[in-house]
């Protein structure tokens, strides 16, 4: 009886229950077309609590390409995704919701093979958006990134930590404030006073390719060049109008005007090669020299005078006193 007590719970406690358990079939495909086998390959399941990583589990693919996990565990806000290592580069599946109710799940991994030839990459239309913020030029760019090849695409050249080098943005020089908003990952990015390059392989197909960065207004006349890395069939400079004059890229192709009613005028360049140059001049600007730079006047002008003032005193003879 007294046994019996204390195995019952309280009046309105609830005794803990696990959480149900599932098992995920993770299978490999590879999409190359006579592709190699990807039997024997690693894989590995990624599980998620919101945006969390809160383990990992690796298993190896078998006949057919599956790997399967067990007693995987599952949760209202928990997901899980699949990677899988093919010819050395890493490729992921879409997030699988861990639906405490559904005991089976599965989830796809399509992998290339992988081509160092980087000759294959181009871009269909790229977009340059440059507009007046402030004390500063914000520049965003749009690019229709394409491999039309079956292979994920790497980069034959390395970085100096011996990363590979994909795809390069030359940015104008003195860009900051890089940010990224598709296809990009910063994880991936090496950025430098030059620009970036991405280390990710490209997979087949077309990807939308979005980033920002700033220019400082420091000069009356804004001088901006930018390299092309890829070529490009199409390039569409767009002049968001404000103060300042865009100029060094001949009449506009058209006029429009944004969603805010501020006048647009665009300019358009063809069939561009990597290492051609597509320079412009942004004029009007009323740039007052900083209260630094004036210092920087007054001090050299001072420094000048002092080696003046040391040098008449060397000159003076040393006995120019009067005997008596």
């Amino acid at each position: 009886m007294i046994l019996a007590a204390l195995l019952v719970p309280a009046p309105g406690v609830c005794l803990a229950q696990a959480a149900p358990q599932a098992r995920v079939t993770v299978e490999v495909r590879n999409k190359t077309a006579k592709g190699a086998a990807v039997v024997g390959e690693e894989v590995s399941l990624l599980l998620f609590r919101g945006q969390e990583q809160i383990d990992s589990r690796q298993a190896t693919a078998g006949q057919a390409g599956k790997a399967v996990f067990e007693k995987v565990p599952t949760g209202q806000d928990m997901t899980a995704i699949a990677r899988a290592k093919h010819q050395n580069m890493a490729f992921t599946s879409l997030p699988v919701s861990l639906d405490p109710a559904a005991g089976e799940l599965s989830a796809t991994v399509e992998v290339y093979d992988v081509s160092t030839d980087t000759s294959k990459l181009f871009v269909g239309t790229h977009h340059i958006i440059v507009a007046v913020r402030s004390a500063s030029l914000e520049v965003t760019e749009y690019m229709q990134l394409t491999n039309p090849s079956d292979m994920a695409i790497t980069g034959a050249r390395r970085d100096d930590r011996n990363q590979p080098i994909v795809i390069e943005g030359r940015l104008p020089r003195g860009f900051k404030d890089l940010a990224v908003s598709s296809y990009l990952e910063e994880e991936a990015l090496v950025v430098g006073p030059e620009g970036f390059h991405d280390t990710m392989a490209v997979p087949p197909g077309e990807h939308h390719v979005a980033f920002s960065y700033k220019l400082d207004i420091n000069r009356n006349t804004m001088e901006i060049a930018r390299e092309i890395t890829l070529p490009t069939s199409e390039l569409m400079i767009f002049w968001q109008h404000g103060q300042g004059k865009l100029e060094g890229l001949g009449e506009p192709a058209g006029r429009l005007v944004n969603a805010e009613g501020a006048p647009v005028e665009y300019y358009r360049r063809s069939d561009l090669k990597p290492g051609e140059r597509v320079a412009f001049q942004i004029s009007g600007f009323n740039v007052k020299q900083s209260d630094r730079y004036t210092w920087v006047i007054l001090i050299a002008v001072f420094v000048a005078a002092a080696v003046i003032a040391l040098l008449r005193l060397r000159r003076k003879p040393a006995g120019s006193g009067r005997r008596t």
